[in-house]
């Protein structure tokens, strides 16, 4: 038992010599892991609404079938995780649409996410879009 004793004794005094630069070297350590963690990629799913502009003049769009879209994006672990649902979604330009059915294929360039985020991939990939004339409003009574 003495022997026992006698080592813990020895190992106490080992690890409190110099331990201000064993503590900094740990920190330095943990602040290195941390940073390196946070750089790695990662992907991940998101569903986001479909945001539809520039509806032409003298048209109106029907209801859709679908107003959000599965995205998988990918970007540094650290800034998929701070990532918001509200800051990212997809943006639709009706501008060059007829009245009618209108078939629109979707492309990474058509959603809106922060830099470092990058869309992989959705679903759908392709939306119906109905557009109808607006009917004029009917003549009031007269009185």
């Amino acid at each position: 038992m003495p022997g026992q004793t006698r080592r813990w004794k020895n190992l106490g005094h080992k690890l409190l010599v110099n331990w201000r630069y064993k503590l900094a070297a740990l920190a330095a350590a943990f602040i290195i892991w941390t940073y390196v963690a946070g750089q790695q990629s990662m992907q991940a799913v998101y569903t986001v609404p479909i945001f539809f502009q520039n509806i032409p003049a003298g048209s109106e769009m029907v209801r859709q079938a679908v107003d959000t879209i599965q995205v998988t994006i990918s970007g540094r672990r650290d800034r998929i995780l701070s990532l918001k649902e509200r800051q990212i979604w997809a943006s639709i330009d009706l501008g060059g649409m007829k009245i009618g059915k209108n078939r629109y294929q979707l492309t990474k360039q058509d959603f809106v996410a922060p830099a470092g985020i990058e869309v992989k991939a959705f679903t759908p990939a392709k939306l119906t879009i109905r557009l109808s004339k607006i009917k004029p409003p009917a003549p009031e009574p007269a009185h």
